[in-house]
């Protein structure tokens, strides 16, 4: 028979999603939950029974989670599950109460699998490759093999990966040109898995052996007059070639600019500060690991007077034409004070504002002006056309910047840990913002962790700021309030006193929302609403021995209150 989890009355309000997936929940199963109906997704936050947490978001479509590697076996998890009705809006319209669901063990051997990288039948693969297979449903662990034949293990026999990791990477270099055959071997406490075909095989790289042809500069041309004092030199690619070597003189003999200086593997550079009307000569020599291309031809091509900055040999004056740009390096400033506006007043004819996204250059304005409303990195180019005795030369600037938009940071929990009389806290906060943390006082001192440790029980006062002024938030712990919290509860089923449950729904001024219980360990044995009866002194269905336990109860205000309390049988 299968079980529906569980939830609370509270997390049954409308618009709330409910979990549907079995419980417990098989390892290689997805969980579940209803479809809201919610156009911006859902936000879930997952914590194991060790108080570790993980945040991930789901698409509207996506009702259904699954970690990469599976998930563990017989572990209880509590889930909350937020709801964002407005795409645009990082900020979730509903949080649900939390939910709990357990794991199934694993009784039986893990499915198979498949080689992800390098891809079957890949060429030219790295020497010291990464190899990276996908999660095999119940694998707790694989072996790896790697052969020069199919279905041999000469290179790598039977090498572990513990833990359900899904990669491994090659740190002794393989052979040059040669064909390997990877299998991966799901495995788990019952077994390994069987019937499994899944060898992939890839081809290393050939290293050189013929030294490369030469090239040849592309821009400037050979004999090219006129040309800018910061050109941007470019040669043509040679197939087989690593790398490049330039040499640049001011005579056809002399090295005394760039004296056989490496590139890498690019085919362009520019050169800043060559002297106006000076012809300079330049070799560029393509190399391999079998050496250095023989013979390469020299070209030569003379400046003219550019935009600078050089130095002017009648006066000694240096000499700048090109636009001048006084931007910061970086700004920042806070989302509720409205958008960061520049307005250009130098000199330039044409400007063209950049913003990066991912790999692209995206331009946003190409007047004086220009509005930013996001964080990112951003440049600035300005094109002036400057009258010189020769004519009219065309100048540019171009400036980089950085823009950091904070907001007021926003506590969404007060993550407890109890060991013993000591209490942990990670603080769970909300917004964009470079944020620090402090306790007890306003004035701090702050942290850069949200994290506070062995701190007693009692009264608790967390500070949140953002580092730019954008603004503060706070929460209170309340620690064993009495009003309202018993101090013991007898379960012997007389009908007197058998459960526990805060009296009433209000404690001091504060509404509750929902109440958590822990062991003398900080290990979480179960949440209930206040609206329900309460706990029954049970853990998994077991009669849990006269021993004290922790309380903590969640406020509509972001207060939470923990205490201490007794079961007696």
């Amino acid at each position: 028979m299968t079980l529906m989890l569980v939830v609370s009355l509270f997390a049954k309000a409308q618009n709330c999603a409910i979990l549907t997936s079995p419980n417990p929940l098989p390892v290689e199963n997805q969980l579940t939950w209803t479809d809201e109906g919610v156009a911006g997704g859902y936000i879930l936050t997952i914590t194991d029974s060790g108080g570790i947490t993980s945040t991930i978001q789901r698409t509207p479509s996506q009702t259904f989670y699954r970690p990469v590697m599976g998930w563990p076996e017989n572990e209880t998890f509590t889930i909350v599950i937020a709801l964002r009705e407005d795409p645009a809006d990082p900020d979730p319209t509903t949080i649900c109460n939390a939910q709990t669901f357990s794991t199934a063990n694993i009784t039986t051997l893990p499915g198979c699998n498949t080689v992800t990288s390098p891809m079957n039948g890949a060429i030219d693969v790295s020497l010291t490759p990464l190899i990276t297979w996908n999660y095999a449903p119940r694998a707790t662990e694989y072996l790896l093999d790697l052969g020069t034949t199919l279905g041999a293990n000469d290179v790598i026999a039977n090498q572990l990966i513990p833990n359900g990791g899904l990669s491994f990477q090659i740190t002794t270099p393989l052979a040059e040109g040669t064909t390997y055959y990877v299998r991966i071997r799901p495995r788990n406490a019952v077994g390994e898995a069987v019937n499994c075909a899944n060898d992939s095989s890839f081809t290393t790289l050939t290293i050189s052996t013929e030294v490369p042809d030469c090239t040849i500069l592309n821009s400037p041309s050979d004999g090219e007059e006129n040309v800018a004092i910061t050109p941007l030199l470019t040669w043509l690619p040679v197939p087989n070639a690593d790398g490049y070597r330039l040499t640049i003189g001011s005579s056809p003999t002399s090295s005394d600019v760039v004296d056989n200086i490496d590139f890498g593997n690019v085919t362009s550079t520019f050169v800043v500060d060559f002297d106006e009307g000076v012809k300079y000569y330049v070799t560029i020599t393509p190399y391999n690991s079998a050496g250095d291309a023989i013979d390469c031809a020299q070209t030569c091509f003379t400046t003219t007077l550019g935009c600078g900055p050089y130095e002017d040999a009648i006066t000694g004056e240096i000499i700048d034409l090109n636009p001048q740009i006084t931007l910061e390096d970086s700004y920042s400033f806070c989302a509720n004070d409205g958008p960061l506006q520049f307005n250009f007043t130098g000199i330039g004819e044409d400007f063209s504002w950049i913003q990066f996204v991912n790999d692209t250059e995206l331009e946003i304005s190409s007047s004086r002006d220009i509005t930013i409303t996001e964080s990112g990195t951003y440049r600035l180019d300005v094109i002036s056309e400057v009258p010189i005795e020769e004519g009219i030369i065309t100048c540019d600037s171009s400036h980089i910047f950085t823009v950091t938009i904070s907001e007021a940071p926003v506590i969404e929990d007060l993550n407890l840990s109890i060991q013993g009389l000591n209490v942990s806290i990670n603080v769970e906060v909300s917004g964009i913002g470079d944020y620090e943390y402090a306790i007890g006082s306003v004035e701090g001192p702050y942290q850069d962790s949200p994290v506070f440790n062995n701190l007693g029980i009692s009264d608790i006062e967390v500070f949140v700021r953002d580092r730019n002024g954008c603004g503060i938030d706070s929460a209170r712990l309340n620690a064993d309030i009495d009003l309202g919290f018993p101090k013991y509860f007898t379960p012997n089923g007389d009908g007197i006193n058998d459960y526990w449950q805060v009296r009433g729904r209000v404690v001091d001024g504060e509404t509750i929302t929902h109440i958590e219980v822990y062991d003398r360990y900080g290990k979480r044995i179960t949440s209930f609403s206040p609206r329900g009866i309460g706990w029954d002194g049970t853990f998994n269905g077991r009669r849990l021995l006269d021993a004290g336990f922790w309380y903590k109860a969640y406020t509509l205000t972001n207060r939470v209150f923990v205490g201490h309390f007794a079961l007696r049988r």
